[in-house]
Formats: structure tokens, sequence, C-alpha cells
């Protein structure tokens, strides 16, 4: 389902099927890149646990669902879950723009990093340094 044709409630969308084979051939490469992370984190958005799902084919790390990640969460809420989940490293979490790049900026420089993470993006985040900034067409090619 593209889109620009979806009528339902946004939080029901879909990946489309371009995502699905993005994301396919994103994670295939991630994992030879990055640590596994123990667990992924998703919003409860149908494409981003679809997104989740995937990336699970390649790790099989615990996947849990959290609705603190959907559309409109705050930096606070990233923070939370992250806090919560502090048990577990690495952690993937998998939410929604623009609300991560919020996060991410907030989280590393107090939000005077100006960030974009478009569609399928990787932020590899470690001891409070940002290590690694993905765009997923620069995985897939």
């Amino acid at each position: 389902m593209q889109r620009e044709v979806w009528e339902g409630v946004d939080l029901f969308r879909p990946l489309t099927d371009k995502g699905i084979y993005r994301a396919e051939l994103a994670f295939e490469k991630f994992v030879r890149i990055f640590k596994k992370p123990d667990l992924i984190v998703t919003s409860d958005a149908e494409r981003c646990k679809e997104t989740a799902s995937i990336l699970n084919k390649y790790c099989k790390s615990e996947l849990k669902v959290s609705e603190i990640l959907n559309p409109g969460a705050s930096a606070i809420d990233y923070h939370n879950v992250i806090r919560e989940m502090s048990n577990y490293d690495p952690i993937a979490l998998i939410g929604h723009e623009p609300d991560i790049s919020m996060f991410i900026s907030g989280y590393l420089t107090e939000g005077k990093l100006g960030i974009l993470m478009k569609k399928g993006s990787i932020c590899h985040i470690s001891d409070g340094l940002l290590v690694n900034l993905i765009q997923q067409k620069i995985l897939i090619g």
C-alpha cells in the first residue's frame, strides 16, 4: 500500500513494498557492521512493528512494543524507555520523525545539534557519543 493512497488511521499504515525491500537490504548489511542489539523496542505503529520484525529476522533479539514511542513521543519518553531497558546493551529504538531526531539532538547536545533522520536511518550512540549516523540509502547503494 502506497502512503499517498492510505485512507485509514496512520498508526495502522503498513510499510510499502519499497520500504520492506529497502529495510531487508539495509538490515542485512547492518548486522555485519554493528553489534546486534540485545533488545529492539518499537513504536506500536504497524510500519514500525514491521520494521522491527525485519531487523529481528537478522538479529534474533528480544522484541518489545512500546506505545510510548508512538508518533508524538517526546525526548523524555525516549529517555524513559532507555532507562527502563537499561539492563539491555545495546538496544535498538524504532520510532518516528521528527520525534527521534529531537531526542537524539537533546540526548547528545542538549538540543544544539541539528539532525535529520530520514526513513530507515540508523543512528549509533554509545556512552553519550554519536558513533555513526547512516542513512539507509548508503547501506543499500
